[in-house]
């Protein structure tokens, strides 16, 4: 094996997804000076045909307490792309993490690997609340931690605990829950990619059309307040990831994969570096690792830092069945 291949694949991966990011922003900009009406990302399309933002038009809907074909359609797109893709909206197209990296203010995490962050299934942290004293037979009937427990649940529930460790889950509950209460899509008023391109519509009237608006003072306050002051907001609170995690264990194509005969970990060094780069904290050497990498956002940062180049993409799905990780040095890793 290439031992570049992975970086290399890491680094492409970066560079497309910042010519991605790019060509949103420079299509928001092309339809504000021309009026072409392609919207953003929280409301776009083309002519009659358009889509809204699967959360927004939930909230819609619960709001209005009526069908409404538009977010009916808008849901279907997206769920079919996060079926197939996961969450790589979140690294591919949301902007939150570019003005995160902007200002510097990365999350930062103590102790990788010791039970810290939603994804935390380490042994030694016992905490899922579907552990049963059978589960934890031959132990004195106490868990014996989550490699026992993977071992004993069903797929099924093994989804179900990590969503219900996850806050995004419970923040996504609690949105949904007042909007249906207050009539009105609460979160529409703070989603940071909502205010991320608000901000650029009331920089280009305030510049082109000389319009001053509150908007050009509040929209950047909200999002300095969301995005750079709490750093964890993507990780804790974001109900569009807790939404998109929904899906995103059913998705298959593109996920990392790890040479195991190359990796560091196989002779016991205690190597965290794609642990340590990734967003979401996934560890794929996890007894839950599979599950974990439900969240995965395909940003290849993992590839990018793996010091043996032992982590690759595959552009292929990979069966439900099928372990995150190669198990042998002879089996290829896809790429």
């Amino acid at each position: 094996m290439n031992p570049e291949k992975g970086p290399q694949q890491g680094r492409a991966i970066r560079r497309a997804r910042t010519v991605t990011l790019l060509a949103v922003f420079v299509a928001v900009i092309v339809s504000l000076a021309f009026d072409s009406g392609l919207g953003t990302p929280s409301s776009f399309g083309i002519g009659e045909f358009f889509l809204l933002c699967p959360l927004g038009g939930l909230e819609a809907l619960l709001a209005s307490k009526a069908l409404i074909p538009v977010t009916l359609i808008s849901l279907a797109v997206v769920a079919v792309g996060a079926l197939l893709l996961g969450r790589s909206w979140c690294a591919w197209g949301c902007p939150a993490p570019v003005i995160r990296r902007f200002f510097k203010r990365e999350p930062k995490f103590e102790g990788l690997g010791s039970g810290e962050g939603p994804n935390a299934c380490a042994a030694g942290h016992p905490t899922d609340a579907l552990a049963t004293e059978d589960e934890g037979a031959g132990n004195g009937g106490k868990p014996q931690g989550c490699a026992a427990k993977t071992a004993v649940r069903s797929l099924w529930r093994d989804r179900l605990a990590h969503a219900g460790r996850d806050p995004r889950t419970w923040t996504l509950v609690a949105v949904l829950v007042a909007a249906l209460i207050a009539g009105f899509p609460l979160f529409c008023l703070v989603c940071p990619i909502g205010l991320t391109f608000g901000t650029v519509g009331s920089l280009w009237h305030l510049i082109v059309d000389k319009q001053m608006t509150f908007s050009v003072l509040v929209f950047p306050a909200a999002l300095l307040v969301e995005l750079v002051l709490y750093r964890k907001w993507c990780m804790n609170l974001c109900p569009i990831a807790g939404l998109l995690n929904l899906f995103g264990q059913f998705a298959q194509f593109g996920r990392p994969r790890i040479n195991e005969a190359t990796c560091l970990r196989a002779d016991g060094t205690p190597c965290t570096a794609c642990t340590a780069v990734c967003s979401e904290r996934i560890d794929m050497h996890d007894a839950d690792g599979a599950i974990q990498l439900g969240d995965c956002t395909r940003c290849g940062e993992c590839a990018k830092a793996c010091p043996t180049g032992s982590i690759t993409f595959a552009l292929k799905a990979q069966g439900e069945d099928r372990p995150a990780v190669a198990p042998t040095a002879e089996e290829p890793v896809a790429g």
